[in-house]
């Protein structure tokens, strides 16, 4: 297994890299990006109303990106958005659109599409993973519909350390197929601390189960078009004069390139196309994402802290679509050379808290966030389009704790997108577009009791809403879409019962929920003559949705040497306007088992069980990924407190399965690790 060279450009142009990640234990989680505690004060209901993954559950079960680590979440699934190969979310049946990404506070998506691609985001360099669900927190920011995800970035202790990792993994014939490689270095003082992280991964494609069925656009064996690598660099300085104030800067730079697969699925062998199904040809040469961050935090006087926060996040990516699977023709009606986006975003926050007495809290916050998209298509030619779109909010949250056992938290969140011209490319000119100021009025409500020393409940209400992406308002569909640029905010309506026990030897967590989502934004048909490529669609406000269901997570140490844990996830979501309507992308049911024995001082075995229901990949149903079971298991032997040698297999049962109909995922496969920490 040699060094795996990775070009991190304008970073760490032609370095080699033969490490990978995971950083020492001399670190703390800081509190600069974590949302909602503005101050050294932890509100009541958060750890009841949302999921914590730390740093060494993620090296534990091998979770190497960021659509990996989610998967632990319980009522979370990912989607593969099949043609794009896009790893994105659903949490309790709502979307990545509706579920945004923030990196320390940050929000990080695709500005045009609302969507960011989880897999392309190593966790090499991150200490916790913060997942709010129906009952987030407004001070988020716009757009949390269905929930939050944050990432919380590492900060070291005082001291110089460093950690790495390396590993490799391939099939029954270790025919190498993927390595990673990270390496973190961090330093920290009374009054300075910094850490640098590098990582990246490299993949000759995968291979396909044994199960498998040769179709025209795949014969088996190694996936067709596949390929794909990523490197991330993260940097982090912070500044404390003293107590109670701290200045950071952040910055982090991913740069990727991926192959696209073919859909595979079975309607090849039959000759019928049901909706949703096409075979498409598409390569990115490129997929790059860069953020730079400024935080403060101050306290003011004895009862007040003032977080500040700006940030720039910029978008790049080129697409190019072929003739068919030879990749080197592009003259069909849907091929195209070098499609690229050149879209970013900038903003800011302010947060502010004071702590009246011992039982009340006040919290404000503020944000503004510009999206821009800048789209251009080479051959064949088209004009450079532009659009953009703002969105500021005003948020408050008062907690007050009534007594020992009882808080109760209401917030109020008011959200504007200001009126505006822009310029839309349609029908071969641009024509000026006229969008009207929209509004949103959001509330929460979140009481909590400690019924006894280890059991508590929370019960809580909320009304959110998520503006309309660009594309949603803006795109054309390449001439089989009508855009619609009033399109109104979807809003959702979120009740959840909740459950938690947190004793010395188990801990148990129950949420029950019922969302109702309204003026959900659908595709209808129009009539042909409205588009240059028909059939023709308009999104529309019309749609009404229900998303019920329950989770239980449920972990268990019956001695020192061995930690047991389940979970259960079960999701009926029902299309109200349209009852027929399937819902996509989502199991009704999952579950997961997973077991961690230290069989002996330096040895120990981690094994985990994963089973899903089977999920729609078209609204008729006519389309459906099937049920599947995937069980992971790994050794570990630690050789002494610097150095580990890990080894073991993902889908050992060789299991055919898919997110979306006809883009399978990796067979078995098996893995073999280095790691190293100082």
């Amino acid at each position: 297994m040699g060094a795996l060279k990775m070009n991190l450009k304008s970073a760490t142009a032609g370095m080699l890299l033969a490490i990978a990640a995971s950083v020492t234990a001399a670190e703390d989680t800081p509190d600069l990006g974590v949302v909602e505690i503005i101050g050294q004060r932890t509100p009541a209901a958060l750890a009841l109303t949302q999921d914590v993954l730390d740093s060494a559950t993620l090296a534990a079960q091998h979770r190497d990106d960021l659509s990996q680590a989610l998967e632990l979440v319980p009522g979370l699934s990912l989607q593969n958005l099949g043609q794009r190969r896009e790893r994105l979310l659903y949490l309790r049946g709502f979307s990545s659109r509706q579920v945004p990404l923030f990196i320390d506070g940050v929000p990080v998506y695709v500005p045009y599409d609302g969507n960011v691609d989880l897999s392309r985001f190593a966790v090499d360099s991150v200490a916790e993973i913060r997942v709010g669900k129906g009952l987030a927190s407004l001070l988020y920011g716009p757009n949390i519909l269905g929930g939050a995800v944050n990432v919380i970035s590492r900060r070291p202790q005082e001291g110089l350390a460093a950690s790495a990792r390396i590993s490799a993994e391939g099939d029954d014939s270790f025919d190498g197929t993927l390595q990673r490689a990270a390496l973190n270095v961090s330093f920290g003082s009374e009054r300075w601390y910094g850490i640098l992280g590098l990582s990246g991964n490299k993949a000759s494609g995968y291979r396909l189960s044994d199960d498998f069925v040769p179709v025209a656009a795949e014969n088996g064996g190694r996936r067709e078009n596949a390929d794909s690598q990523d490197s991330l660099v993260t940097l982090r300085l912070g500044y404390t004069p003293g107590a109670g104030h701290e200045y950071g800067l952040n910055y982090w730079r991913q740069e990727g390139e991926k192959q696209d697969p073919p859909y595979s699925g079975s309607y090849l062998r039959t000759g019928a196309r049901p909706d949703g199904v096409q075979v498409r040809f598409w390569r990115w040469p490129y997929w790059n994402k860069e953020s730079l961050s400024l935080t403060s935090k101050d306290a003011i006087g004895a009862a007040g802290t003032l977080r500040l926060r700006a940030f720039y996040d910029r978008f790049r990516n080129a697409l190019d679509s072929y003739d068919d699977a030879t990749y080197t023709t592009q003259n069909r009606p849907f091929a195209f050379d070098d499609s690229r986006y050149n879209d970013y975003a900038f903003g800011g926050a302010a947060d502010f808290e004071w702590a009246w007495n011992a039982s009340q809290v006040t919290r404000l916050a503020a944000h503004y966030k510009r999206d821009v998209h800048r789209e251009l298509q080479l051959r064949p030619a088209l004009p450079e389009q532009r659009l953009d779109i703002p969105t500021w909010d005003l948020a408050i949250e008062h907690e007050w704790r009534l007594g020992e056992s009882f808080s109760l938290t209401p917030s109020y969140q008011y959200v504007v997108q200001p009126g505006r011209t822009v310029n839309v490319f349609s029908a071969g000119r641009f024509s000026p577009v006229s969008v009207e100021r929209s509004t949103a009025n959001n509330a929460q409500l979140v009481a909590t009791w400690q019924a006894t020393q280890h059991g508590s409940f929370v019960l809580g209400v909320s009304r959110k809403t998520r503006f309309p992406t660009l594309k949603e308002r803006f795109s054309g569909g390449l001439g089989s879409a009508v855009p619609n640029p009033d399109l109104s905010p979807e809003r959702a309506r979120h009740i959840e019962l909740g459950y938690e026990h947190r004793g010395d030897r188990w801990n148990a967590k129950l949420a029950l929920f019922n969302s109702r989502l309204t003026d959900a934004i659908e595709s209808i048909t129009v009539a042909a003559s409205s588009c240059t490529s028909p059939p023709c669609t308009q999104l529309r406000n019309i749609g009404r949705q229900r998303n019920l269901g329950y989770e239980i997570a449920f972990d268990v140490t019956p001695i020192d040497a061995l930690a047991l844990s389940a979970q259960v996830s079960r999701l009926q979501r029902d299309n109200l306007s349209s009852p027929t309507v399937r819902p996509l992308g989502t199991p009704e049911e999952r579950y997961r088992l997973a077991a961690d024995w230290r069989f002996l001082p330096q040895w120990r075995l981690r094994a985990d069980w994963q089973h899903e229901t089977r999920r729609f990949s078209n609204s008729t149903g006519t389309r459906s990924a099937d049920a599947f079971s995937l069980v992971n298991a790994f050794v570990r032997f630690e050789a002494s407190e610097n150095w580990g040698v890990e080894i073991g297999g993902r889908n050992l049962a060789d299991t055919l399965y898919a997110y979306d109909e006809g883009f399978h995922e990796a067979g078995r496969s098996w893995l073999m690790q280095l790691d190293w920490k100082f």
